[in-house]
């Protein structure tokens, strides 16, 4: 249950996951599996961050420098509506992200995966609760909530499913902590999301520089009950558009989008970085994510047999 997203591979920059911005793949552990997703971006020619006890000021520097150069080679769009889609590409796209995981999480570490998964969703509403570490201002933090509250509509638009902020019973929490403050959230993550497995714990505890954000979703106990769950992590490091990024991916990964394709354009859910934002393209993905038509549980090959009615109909419906 884990979200991620990656770097460009040409040029100056390659990705290894979005500084960070991959999927992770679910892990196989019974239906009470978690999925998980993060976002990574390395940039080869900028010295590797090194970073200690109090390397907040290194990392937010180094962060700087990766978007700087993700900007100079035209990367980070931030139009939503670039191109006409097919019904075919559509639904290619579709089953490459919603059925399938680029990454699988296990012991704590994050490998390649691209194994088939079942469709996973919220059947219930997202309640999106968001904590920040003491290192984020009064400032920044209106800021982030702004945003978030954006992406939130923007999901709910999307999908057609409730999706909003809560005051209380957050049941998709979003922390924005700094590296020492995440390092040493493993109190948090244990009463925030009491049924996260260790191995999932451990991949937040243990987030290297080049994983920007991540986030994991973590299912009821029947394949139906879809996603219960959710935590999502955010580098308080990050400048705005990045932490923007973070967001708009992390979430909508969370919602049940855990692949990235270098096939899917114009998207988010791509490995070349070249979009900060959801496109209509994904926006649609959510739409057939979340039709009536489909259910948490469903294999591939359950879920093939219809997609290509599917896309067509989300698109026919604007």
């Amino acid at each position: 249950m884990f979200p991620s997203r990656n770097t460009p591979s040409v040029g100056a920059l390659a990705r290894t996951a979005f500084a960070i911005a991959v999927s992770l793949a679910a892990l196989s552990g019974g239906a009470a599996a978690e999925t998980a997703y993060s976002s990574q971006k390395m940039a080869a020619a900028a010295a590797p961050a090194k970073v200690g006890p109090a390397g907040t000021p290194q990392l937010a520097g180094y962060y700087r420098g990766i978007e700087r150069k993700l900007v100079a080679k035209g990367y980070l769009r931030t139009d939503r509506n670039p191109a006409k889609l097919s019904p075919e590409e559509l639904a290619r796209d579709f089953m490459a992200i919603a059925m399938k995981s680029e990454y699988s999480l296990k012991s704590g570490t994050i490998s390649r995966s691209g194994d088939s998964v079942p469709l996973r969703r919220w059947e219930t509403p997202v309640r999106i609760g968001v904590q920040f570490g003491a290192s984020v201002g009064a400032g920044q933090q209106d800021a982030d909530m702004a945003a978030i509250r954006s992406v939130a509509a923007r999901l709910a638009r999307a999908s057609g499913h409730p999706v909003g902020l809560a005051g209380s019973g957050a049941n998709f929490h979003v922390l924005i902590l700094n590296d020492r403050e995440r390092r040493n959230a493993g109190p948090l993550l244990r009463e925030l999301a009491p049924t996260m497995s260790r191995a999932a714990q451990n991949a937040i505890l243990n987030m290297k520089p080049n994983i920007f954000c991540m986030v994991v979703a973590i299912p009821g106990r029947s394949p139906s009950d879809g996603y219960r769950e959710a935590v999502s992590v955010i580098r308080a490091e990050h400048s705005p558009a990045m932490r923007k990024s973070c967001m708009e991916e992390e979430l909508a990964q969370g919602m049940g989008l855990p692949n990235d394709s270098r096939e899917a354009w114009p998207s988010i859910f791509n490995d070349d970085e070249e979009f900060a934002v959801l496109t209509r393209h994904d926006e649609l993905l959510l739409r057939m994510l979340y039709h009536d038509s489909l259910h948490p549980g469903m294999t591939a090959g359950a879920v093939g047999g219809q997609v290509g009615t599917l896309a067509r109909s989300v698109l026919g419906s604007g």
